[in-house]
């Protein structure tokens, strides 16, 4: 069996709008100026806080604005990102807009912990994709998230 070698991610831009416009996997042309306005005001003022809440009306778009956050703070500082959604059914929605919609990818940790893939509890680790779960899952997997980082999670997107 041989070597597999990483191909390393370019980190090499300035805002979550300039990476995102070079995903070449996205189904979705680009950030609309409202969701664009939002990530400026959080680059502007709320990039370096540790406690946040962007708050966008029903269908305006969050789920891509929180992932495009959490994507370049994952891809520029390598930090561990974790998706907060309310159940299951949406955990699942998310991981579909991310990898069909937005080029963007992520594993899902769903259920029980000895059923989550060494694969994707590795990716998460090294910081190579968002990880994706819902409440209560995230109560029985805080631990195991809080050992790989060794310290607090970075950040933390809820979507609801």
């Amino acid at each position: 069996m041989g070597f597999i070698i990483k191909k390393k991610e370019n980190s090499n831009f300035n805002n979550p709008k300039e990476m995102y416009k070079d995903y070449k996997n996205r189904t979705i042309s680009g950030l609309l100026d409202y969701q664009t306005e939002m990530i400026n005001i959080y680059m502007d003022k709320a990039y370096n806080k540790e406690d946040i809440a962007l708050e966008l009306p029903t269908g305006s778009g969050k789920t891509l604005v929180g992932l495009v956050i959490g994507e370049y703070r994952r891809r520029k500082n390598k930090e561990k990102v974790v998706y907060l959604c309310p159940n299951n059914q949406l955990v699942h929605q998310v991981e579909v807009q991310a990898i069909e919609n937005y080029g963007i990818q992520v594993d899902t940790f769903t259920g029980k912990f000895k059923n989550y893939s060494p694969k994707s509890k590795s990716s998460y680790k090294r910081a190579d994709k968002i990880a994706i779960t819902n409440y209560s899952s995230f109560l029985i997997i805080v631990r195991f998230l809080m050992m790989l980082t060794l310290r607090k999670i970075t950040l933390l997107l809820i979507g609801i």
